[in-house]
């Protein structure tokens, strides 16, 4: 459903006849954010969206966004998918790996790694993955091995959770034992299945975590 308020938002933006009225049109609306984020408790779900996507398209803009990233990151704790969505864009967007905001949401990215709706799975895992840390190394780590392993699973969050695994391997590999997964060698086989996949996206994300492994 399109927002009303951001699509308005966006045209005039792209209406400025110069940077000078952008800019003008941008420090109004984050006025107007600000505002609005001070009494967030009494924002519907749809206002909390709206709000987020305008300062991600602020940043986008180029623009600092050095406030609401307590408002954004509280939608990935929401059951909705369109609220996880936003709040897990903004993470991935305005989060540096050592922010110390990550610490807050660990819970639930790892709720959502185990959750019966596998879009809400990709989403988990393309944070993680994108931002990385060395807590979300260590805490999610499994996790994301579990994902992986998970023949239930739909190819598509197999192939995610494969790339996950090569951004967490390459950015701590001491997580990950001399190779790479920890001496297991019922973890090998499983890894080593995989490329018989029917999938080609989990294969040949496979075979990248391999090459990966040498």
């Amino acid at each position: 459903m399109a927002m009303r308020g951001l699509t308005q938002f966006i045209g005039d933006i792209r209406n400025c006849a110069n940077k000078e009225d952008e800019r003008k049109r941008v420090d109004k609306e984050m006025a107007n954010i600000r505002k609005h984020f001070k009494e967030a408790t009494k924002l519907t779900p749809y206002q909390k969206k709206k709000y987020v996507w305008k300062m991600l398209y602020i940043y986008v803009l180029g623009y600092e966004v050095d406030f609401g990233h307590m408002e954004a990151l509280n939608l990935i704790t929401a059951s909705g998918y369109s609220e996880k969505t936003v709040g897990y864009l903004a993470c991935v967007l305005l989060l540096s790996e050592t922010n110390e905001f990550l610490r807050l949401i660990i819970n639930s990215t790892k709720n959502d790694l185990m959750s019966a709706n596998e879009e809400i799975q990709a989403l988990s895992l393309a944070c993680v993955a994108n931002v990385g840390g060395r807590e979300f190394a260590e805490t999610l780590t499994v996790d994301v091995q579990k994902l992986l392993f998970n023949q239930s699973s739909r190819p598509q969050v197999r192939k995610k959770a494969a790339l996950c695994m090569l951004r967490l391997l390459r950015k701590y590999p001491d997580n990950f034992g001399e190779d790479g997964i920890g001496g297991n060698q019922e973890q090998k086989d499983k890894l080593l299945d995989l490329l018989d996949d029917s999938s080609l996206g989990v294969v040949t994300a496979t075979m990248s975590l391999l090459l990966g492994l040498v």
